[in-house]
């Protein structure tokens, strides 16, 4: 769903691979990069304002959720 979304609206982005697995992770979006604000940067995501307790690659979407991708500088916190 991600990679159809950002490439429909034109919007750039990177992922990998994650070995033994089909998910990919998300390495940058629209030009901005894990690791751009420091060592604890990169993305990550909410449905309905909630995190998931899984990556995104193995959340099932359903009708009507509301998936953003957020930006931190500490993914710790």
């Amino acid at each position: 769903v991600v990679e159809r979304e950002l490439k429909n609206k034109k919007i750039h982005f990177e992922f990998a691979g994650i070995p033994g697995s089909d998910s990919k992770y998300i390495k940058g979006i629209a030009n901005i990069y894990e690791f751009d604000c420091g060592e604890l940067s990169g993305w990550t995501y909410k449905v309905n304002s909630e995190s998931p307790n899984v990556g995104a690659g193995e959340y099932l979407v359903k009708e009507n959720d509301r998936i953003e991708w957020i930006y931190s500088c500490d993914l710790s916190m």
